[in-house]
């Protein structure tokens, strides 16, 4: 996926409150900007991750989202 895939697909979930899908799509962002090296938008994006997927209870997701944001660190 494309980073501007990954933008549409934040935002269509967001109109139809999709947080799942949401917050996997932000982790996915994170990962991608982490390859890119885009270190400021991989914080952003796995916080928003782990907001996003605590809301929702998704444990799964969550645990790969608080993996990674605290591989930042």
């Amino acid at each position: 996926m494309t980073e501007d895939h990954l933008k549409k697909a934040i935002a269509v979930a967001n109109e139809i409150g999709a947080k799942g899908i949401e917050g996997v799509a932000y982790l996915d962002l994170g990962r991608l900007h982490q390859v890119k090296g885009r270190s400021e938008q991989v914080q952003d994006c796995f916080s928003k991750a782990v907001r996003i997927l605590e809301e929702c209870e998704s444990e799964v997701y969550l645990k790969q989202a608080n993996r990674a944001l605290d591989s930042l660190k």
